[in-house]
């Protein structure tokens, strides 16, 4: 069993490097992070290939010499070697200002139109129902009563 945690360790560190690589192609320097997956790649089947041989061809491996410790070492440094590559890369590449601003005022403008539109509606709504509502024309009194016609013989 002890056989098998060396090799472990190392294709986990890898897999987790290799992941956070894949992480960080989709974000906006991605394509300095081509290569370091790429390479993280290999490392992983490097391991697989050192687990396989162990656990098929049940070659002796010895964890505790140099030669069997050094995949876990590289594992190890490569891991770091990406973290320190991502905190690098971000102080040094700068968000594209032109965009972001851009996208705000783009989203600043559709919320603008959204509130003219309602104001528009609702005065729309408004003058339709004051047509609608419409007082009618005021007659004038004239003095006599239609109802007096009737006793005026």
């Amino acid at each position: 069993m002890l056989d098998y945690i060396v090799p472990l360790a190392s294709l986990l560190l890898v897999f987790m490097a290799f992941l956070t690589t894949l992480r960080f192609i989709l974000s906006r320097e991605g394509a300095f992070w081509l290569l370091p997956c790429l390479l993280s790649i290999i490392f992983i089947f490097q391991d697989l290939d050192t687990l396989i041989a162990i656990a098929e061809l049940g070659i002796e491996y010895d964890p505790r010499t140099m030669r069997n410790i050094a995949p876990l070492l590289i594992a190890i440094l490569w891991y770091l070697s990406i973290i320190t590559f991502h905190y690098a890369l971000r102080y040094r590449i700068e968000e594209n200002r032109y965009r972001v601003e851009n996208i705000k005022n783009r989203n600043e403008a559709i919320f603008i139109e959204k509130v003219e539109q309602r104001k528009r509606r609702n005065e729309r709504r408004r003058k339709e129902d004051n047509i609608g509502n419409k007082a009618r024309k005021a007659e004038i009194y004239d003095g006599k009563d239609d109802w007096s016609d009737l006793f005026s013989e």
